[in-house]
Order: C-alpha cells, then sequence, then structure tokens
C-alpha cells in the first residue's frame, strides 16, 4: 500500500501517526472558539484539526431525529457554520501550521469543500451505507488523489465491503483509509472497541486503517496504535463542562496532550529487531554471568567444571562455556598464568 499524501501529511507504512483533533461542533458557533480550539490543538501536537459542515434542510427531515441534547436539527442550527466561515478556519489552521479536514453530510456539502480546496475528505459512519455520496467523494478522489477517511461505525461487514467497493469502482481506492470505530457516545463496555478489527480492515481491504474513538480515556487510542492503527481520532473541546452534543465525551488540552504523548512514545518503541542498545550494554556487563575460578588454579593447570564456576559480572568469557553447548571450546584448556580464586576469566587467559 502506498502513502497517503494530506497536505504536509504523510501517512502510513513507517510514517508518524496522525492525530486528529475533532473539533465538529465544539466551537459552539463561535469562530473566535473554534481558532481557540485550533490553536490547542496544535499546541497539544495534534496534526490534523477537523470539523463539520452542515446543511440541515439538506441533511435531515426537520424534528425527526431527537439527541440527548435536543432534536438534531435545532442543534445543528444553534452551531451552524457557513461555508465563508469554514474557509476562514481552513486558512486559519493553514497559517497555524495544523491540518484542516472536515466531514460532509450530504453531496451539497461535498461541492462546497471541494470548492474551497480541501486538501482531503473525511466521511462519519452515518455515511457509510449513503453509496452515492461516496461515489460523489470517490469520484474527486480519483480525479485529485485527495485522500479519504471512512469511518465505519454502526455497519455490517457486508455494508464496508459495498463502500470500498465504489472506490475500486472509480479508481479511488489507494486513496482511501477505513476508521474501525464504535458509535456509542461513549462506549461504557470496552468489549465494543473491538480493537482487532483495525488489522482485519487492513489486510481484507487492502488500505491503511484507524482508529476513530470515542471513550472517554486514552487507553484504547493507545492500544490501537500498538495494534498497527496509522490514524487516530478523538473528539476535542476546551471544556467538558460546557453545554453542548459532545463536550462531554471529548478530551481536554491536556487530554490531547496526553494522547499525543503517549503515541509518539508507543510509536517508537514499536521497533521489532532484537539489539542490545548501549544502555544495555552497561547492565549487561554487570548482570551476566562469566566464567570465574572456583579456586586457585596454577599456570599449566587444566580447566575444569570443578575449578570454574558461573557468577557475575559479565565482563568475561560468557558463562555459556561451561555448558556441554559450549564447553568443548574451554573446557581442558590450561590456565596461561596462575589465576587466583574469582579471577573473571579472559580468553587470553587460556591456552
Amino acid at each position: 500500500m502506498r502513502d497517503l499524501q494530506f497536505g504536509k501529511l504523510r501517512i502510513g507504512g513507517n510514517n508518524k501517526v496522525a492525530v486528529i483533533a475533532e473539533i465538529a461542533d465544539s466551537h459552539n458557533g463561535s469562530v473566535e472558539t473554534a481558532k481557540k480550539l485550533v490553536d490547542a490543538a496544535k499546541a497539544a501536537g495534534a496534526d490534523i484539526a477537523k470539523f463539520q459542515i452542515h446543511l440541515p434542510d439538506i441533511e435531515m427531515v426537520p424534528g425527526s431525529i431527537h439527541m440527548w441534547d435536543g432534536p438534531l436539527y435545532d442543534i445543528l442550527k444553534r452551531n451552524l457554520f457557513t461555508p465563508l466561515m469554514h474557509k476562514e478556519m481552513m486558512d486559519y489552521c493553514e497559517r497555524a501550521g495544523i491540518e484542516y479536514l472536515c466531514t460532509p453530510f450530504c453531496p451539497t456539502s461535498v461541492d462546497v469543500l471541494e470548492d474551497m480546496g480541501v486538501k482531503a475528505f473525511k466521511t462519519g459512519s452515518g455515511e457509510l451505507a449513503n453509496l452515492p455520496h461516496h461515489r460523489k467523494i470517490a469520484r474527486i478522489s480519483a480525479r485529485t488523489g485527495k485522500p479519504v477517511f471512512v469511518s465505519t461505525g454502526m455497519s455490517t461487514w457486508e455494508e464496508i465491503r459495498d463502500t470500498v467497493r465504489v472506490y475500486k469502482e472509480e479508481g479511488a481506492h489507494e486513496n482511501l483509509a477505513l476508521m474501525n470505530c464504535t458509535s456509542e457516545y461513549p462506549p461504557n463496555d470496552y468489549s465494543h472497541a473491538n480493537l482487532g478489527l483495525i488489522k482485519r480492515l487492513e489486510v481484507e481491504f487492502g488500505v491503511w486503517a484507524g482508529q476513530s474513538d470515542h471513550t472517554m480515556d486514552n487507553y484504547t487510542a493507545y492500544a490501537a496504535v500498538a495494534l498497527g492503527a496509522k490514524i487516530v481520532e478523538k473528539h476535542f473541546t476546551l471544556s467538558r463542562n460546557q453545554k453542548g452534543p459532545d463536550h462531554f465525551i471529548s478530551l481536554e488540552p491536556h487530554m490531547l496532550k496526553d494522547l499525543v504523548d503517549g503515541i509518539r512514545k508507543i510509536e517508537v518503541a514499536l521497533g521489532s529487531e532484537k539489539v542490545i542498545s548501549k544502555e544495555e550494554q552497561v547492565v549487561r556487563d554487570w548482570a551476566f554471568h562469566s566464567v570465574i575460578t572456583a579456586r586457585d588454579i596454577r599456570a599449566g593447570e587444566a580447566m575444569t567444571v570443578e575449578n570454574l564456576i558461573p557468577k557475575r559480572p559479565g565482563s568475561g568469557i560468557s558463562a555459556k562455556y561451561l555448558d556441554p553447548m559450549y564447553s568443548q571450546a574451554l573446557l581442558g584448556r590450561r590456565a596461561r598464568r596462575d589465576l587466583p580464586k574469582d579471577t573473571i576469566l579472559q580468553w587470553s587467559d587460556a591456552i
């Protein structure tokens, strides 16, 4: 699989995990608050600030959906960002040095974002089975090479397969990344996280996979990185105490910083080469065992299991040479000089 190019970010392979701060509607309709969120996300180390663009009259039937914070239509109207406001935020992200990403919820929103010149697309889990929506994005992606990050919450494997097929049919499969997701707010039962799906999504569909995470802490996000996630997304707010639909499940700035710091530490800890570091060698030199004289040995005397013993430190001939697997290289050789008891034996001591 090839790397995904998203602005200045390269995603996949040996590149660093891309961390998305999902601002969504946590700006509460305020551009100034949105800018503070972008600044806080950047300061915490996030790579991407993600928003949502809503056109409620096109997206849904008014009054038909009721959320924990009231009718969804009313919530979206109350926190609405116009296309011009989104363009202002995209330009602000550019100046702040963080990539702007946005989720469209209808084909018209896709057109708005494309006209703005976005560098990538992100779709929510609720759009997974909306194949016409995905086909529109896939055609843009195929033409431009823009990556598309697709969340897979509350969906069946067959529905994911159908969506991936759309991108294959449109020639955009290489630009696709799939996000494992559990569409619970929050998922209080950690067994619902199904982090094993991250590798399964990657292997079965031949795309990079990530974790869009709605838990209240960072544990599953850390585990996702250890399991191969190349993108991690968490909701982000300035304070969980604010009124609004997503604030209470979102990370506050210090929590996002902990997430990013933890991910960066996990990344460098995932090596698979068995090597002895310089720092380990210092410990090895005293913690390993050497061949030590069990008593005084005279010059010319043969070395045997009776006059040699394994002891620390490990700065001499390795104790493995007292085992039958290697002992033929040492036992029977003679002392080059008088060797007092507790001499740490070196090869130069044997002839």
